[in-house]
């Protein structure tokens, strides 16, 4: 065996699974794809559409009725196809926010969505798929298994067929020769080294099948998309050129080796999405086409830091006064063990559909819909981070941290940013690559973004907020009042005590700002009016012995094992309803016992009676009424009764 082709099994035998020309596990017939991407461009246009691939399922389901002779794939992960052939380009993993190109709209343009008529666009199928290049981030696997492969694999065959035609006379390849040779080839100028590999392979053809027993190695996908080309003859054995297109192909080859180095471009998924050719590439390098930057997009982003006591209405604030019915919302809480990666993203391993493990940016909450918000301008995104105090926001925010100070007017040296962009745009690599598909570009937060941030005045052993982190914040206390409180809520009774919500927390509120010289900070332990829920009222009277005694002979008896089903059920019922009544006193007994009051307890309770928080809320629950609030001073439930006489002459 030649020396050369020995070092070429070589090669194949060291070689990862599926490192060749390769595309995906996906049908890549034109019409299928198109009629695919007609599809979610109707998907994107929908108020509520729902799950995508329920969505496209429905709309195969009515085309195999309207048009039963149409094939099409009823997979939606085909759309990965779409992106190889520049008819949708990729913004981030999700196919929702996938942008439909300038090629598609061409194609609808030409056959009126009758995708199936592809003789209408067969010059459109030929100028895509000899734009499409291996490998680029399209592809799953390019900075791994594909990361040394970097041409147009198309002219590489194109030269290939010209050169062996020429020499020979017959402008052919075997599928092994294609296979192996030609589909294993990583960069243009190596064709030469191809050529002699084909050379020598027609010499030895007794050593066909060393090349074989790869086969499943290399299953090339590529060869589906190719017999697209009318400018080539795919069979079973072989590939040839189109005799009547011969010459055709060789000006192409030509053109495109008299200046090869234009064809590399750092805006190669622009250039693929477009109407040029990879003949107009010097074109469109020159006219670039225009991206989100310059569209016309809602303006006011900002940054609102919303804080407050506990319960103030924080989050109701937000719901009423920022988020509109249409606006587009995502949350997220701030922790201790918060970090930037969970926030912006890290390298994850990805399994492709081939199984191949490479590792990728996996983008992050904040990532994503700053992504989501540049490709759809007219739409406002709103991020709200809770608690973020709770953990050390600078540090999560890291180099964002520039992003935050926005632009609030237009200069006479404008940027042509509208007002509320980011003032300064930063260097980050996989942003950039995930939100715009380009390294170099600066990343900038788009004016119609605006993220809403929460904190409790009240939490402790959290991280503080630097000067500089909060002056790029609209500060805005949230006043603790239940002048917009839902009055059926304010009004509630607690439990069975007659005293309402509203009246308690007030008293309770005014003994905490009038002890302020023995409590820390002490506005800031007060009760916040949505510190509860309605819910966490109410009074189930289930948990009322219905005759003396009637809940412990029942415990006792469920310790004997001697309880009848129907005491068993009342007995669950009793302890269902107990469970619920002490909802109250575990969260606000328990807050002014451990937190509010903690260095001077005995200021609203009976320390000299009840010295534990367990002896508190067993004499809470055991109570019944306005007894339950005999474990207050007598001043306390004084006032109480007078908020509540109060209310009753307002």
């Amino acid at each position: 065996m030649n020396s050369l082709l020995e070092e070429k099994l070589n090669e194949l035998k060291s070689s990862s699974d599926y490192e060749c020309w390769y595309l995906v596990k996906q049908p890549t017939a034109f019409d299928s794809i198109c009629y695919l991407v007609s599809f979610l461009k109707d998907f994107k246009l929908q108020d509520n559409p729902g799950n995508l691939q329920d969505y496209i399922g429905q709309k195969i389901e009515t085309l195999k009725i309207t048009k039963p002779g149409v094939e099409i794939s009823n997979n939606y992960r085909a759309l990965r196809v779409a992106a190889f052939f520049g008819l949708i380009r990729m913004i981030n993993a999700k196919y929702e926010n996938a942008i439909i190109t300038d090629t598609f709209e061409e194609i609808t343009a030409r056959c009126k969505g009758d995708y199936e008529k592809t003789e209408l666009y067969l010059d459109i199928i030929q100028r895509q798929i000899e734009k499409m290049f291996i490998s680029s981030s399209i592809d799953e696997e390019y900075e791994r298994v594909r990361q040394e492969y970097r041409l147009y694999p198309v002219m590489l065959l194109y030269k290939v067929l010209i050169e062996l035609g020429r020499s020979t006379g017959n402008y052919s390849i075997s599928m092994t020769e294609y296979r192996y040779l030609v589909a294993t080839t990583k960069k243009f100028e190596n064709f030469l080294d191809t050529l002699l590999l084909i050379t020598l392979l027609r010499k030895e053809s007794n050593i066909v099948s060393e090349f074989e027993q790869y086969r499943s190695k290399f299953d090339n996908r590529l060869i589906q998309a190719l017999k697209q080309l009318p400018t080539l003859k795919v069979e079973r054995d072989s590939i040839s050129l189109n005799p009547d297109m011969i010459k055709e192909v060789a000006h192409k080859v030509f053109i495109f080796e008299e200046n090869p180095n234009i064809f590399a471009t750092e805006n190669y998924l622009d250039f693929l999405g477009s109407t040029k050719s990879l003949f107009e590439l010097e074109t469109f390098e020159e006219e670039r086409l225009n991206d989100f930057d310059k569209v016309e997009r809602i303006e006011g982003g900002s940054n609102i830091l919303l804080y407050g006591v506990p319960g103030s209405g924080k989050s109701w604030t937000i719901e009423h006064e920022y988020c509109k019915k249409d606006s587009n919302v995502e949350r997220l809480v701030f922790h201790p063990d918060y970090t930037y990666s969970d926030f912006v993203g890290q390298i994850l391993p990805n399994v492709s559909e081939d199984g191949q493990v490479s590792y990728k940016f996996t983008p992050g909450p904040f990532t994503t819909i700053l992504g989501d918000a540049y490709v759809n301008p007219q739409k406002e995104y709103i991020l709200i981070i809770e608690e973020i105090n709770r953990g050390n926001a600078p540090a999560i925010f890291g180099d964002l941290f520039q992003l935050l100070d926005r632009k609030v007017r237009i200069n006479e040296d404008d940027d042509g940013f509208p007002i509320g962009t980011s003032e300064f745009g930063i260097t980050n690599k996989n942003i950039a690559l995930e939100v715009y598909g380009d390294a170099s570009h600066k990343v900038r937060i788009p004016s119609n973004l605006t993220i809403i941030g929460t904190m409790n005045t009240s939490d402790q052993n959290v991280f503080t907020l630097d000067t500089a982190f909060q002056r790029r914040w609209e500060m805005r206390m949230i006043e603790n009042s239940f002048d917009k409180v839902d009055p059926k809520f304010a009004n509630a009774e607690i439990l069975d005590t007659t005293v309402t919500w509203k009246n308690f927390c007030v008293a309770i509120n005014d003994i905490i700002v009038g002890n302020n010289a023995m409590m820390t900070s002490a506005e800031d332990k007060r009760l916040g009016a949505y510190f509860v829920h309605l819910s966490d009222l109410e009074y189930d009277d289930a948990a009322e012995d219905r005759m003396e005694g009637e809940y412990d002979n029942l415990c006792k008896k469920e310790k004997e094992g001697t309880l009848t089903s129907d005491e068993i059920k009342r007995l669950e019922e009793i302890r269902t309803a107990m469970k619920h009544n002490r909802r109250f006193p575990e969260k606000v007994i328990k807050y002014l016992w451990d937190d509010a009051f903690k260095f001077s307890r005995e200021v609203i309770f009976e320390t000299s009676e009840y010295q534990s928080l367990e002896a508190v809320i067993r004499k809470f629950m055991q109570a019944k009424k306005f007894e339950r609030f005999v474990i207050f001073k007598d001043n306390v439930r004084g006032a109480f009764m007078n908020q509540n006489n109060n209310e009753q002459n307002y």
